[in-house]
């Protein structure tokens, strides 16, 4: 980065020469140059700032335009106040990769703390009525995945719970969110918890 110096002695080598020109430093035209070099040190300060920025993991003034661009926060990244865990979510958005098998699911669903198994329906055969496909091959865009990690919850209850309040809360809300967010768009996932 150049200084305020560096620029006041740039511009007065190119000034032309003669007597008119004067390269003293108490000058009136060496003062003129040097007000000019101090806001061309300052543009080159924030030119370096910006290549700072560009990087997610170091930015602090750009964080809101990257967190605009990838659409954060959404439904499944929680709004926090600080500075690395908003860009610890602009990272992760930037450089998780997507998969369609069950092993990515999986290991999605551990990286947020909760065990899991995958099950995919044969699309010939309905599972709750054997024997009869009264489905028409329509479970072949179905999924369940089986949280196998104990989960607390509260079911509405006519009388003690609110209007307006979920049917369930607590379970893996988190984990829903985030497998049907990646989910390929034309399948469905059900989701299992076991039972309490």
């Amino acid at each position: 980065m150049r200084t305020a110096q560096a620029y006041t002695e740039q511009l007065q080598q190119l000034l032309p020469r003669g007597a008119v020109w004067t390269r003293d430093p108490d000058s009136v035209l060496t003062a003129v140059l040097a007000a000019l070099a101090v806001e061309f040190a300052r543009l080159d300060a924030r030119a370096e700032q910006l290549l700072v920025e560009l990087d997610p993991a170091q930015t602090y003034e750009l964080l809101g335009d990257w967190e605009r661009v990838l659409g954060l926060p959404d439904g499944c990244t929680p709004v926090t106040g600080t500075i690395s865990e908003r860009r610890a979510a602009v990272l992760q958005k930037l450089t998780s990769l997507g998969g369609q098998t069950p092993a990515f699911y999986i290991a999605m669903a551990a990286h947020l703390g909760v065990e899991v198994e995958i099950f995919e329906f044969d699309p010939d055969v309905d599972d709750y009525a054997p024997g009869l496909d009264i489905s028409d091959g329509r479970w072949r865009y179905v999924w369940r995945m089986n949280v196998l990690t104990e989960t607390d919850f509260t079911v509405f209850r006519a009388g003690v719970s609110a209007a307006g309040d979920r049917l369930v809360e607590g379970g893996a809300l988190d984990l829903e969110c985030v497998i049907r967010r990646a989910k390929p768009a034309h399948t469905q996932v059900v989701f299992s918890y076991p039972e309490a």
